[in-house]
């Protein structure tokens, strides 16, 4: 993976065009306090009298596609039982 094009962790190409945000590798933004519902467990800076949360890039839990991939003979099992068991139900 290229990180000038997707950042360290990214799947897809980054949408984000400041500066920061790219010098660091896409791996650091800022996000303005005043915009967010909660706090954060983010560090705070103040630019401009203004404060920003600094967050960084961090790997994804791809929980539920492992689990799918991890059950998927099983999940074709129960599809295929409950599938035949509408059929049954309708042809009644």
């Amino acid at each position: 993976m290229n990180i000038g094009e997707h950042g360290q962790f990214a799947e897809l190409p980054h949408v984000g065009t400041t500066e920061h945000f790219i010098k660091s590798g896409f791996t650091q933004w800022f996000i303005p306090v005043n915009k967010v519902e909660r706090t954060l467990n983010y560090p705070i800076v103040t630019i401009n009298e203004t404060q920003f949360y600094i967050a960084h890039g961090v790997q994804s839990n791809h929980f539920m596609t492992d689990a799918e991939f991890k059950t998927r003979e099983e999940n074709k099992e129960i599809v295929t039982k409950k599938i035949n068991g509408m059929l049954r139900e309708v042809a009644k």
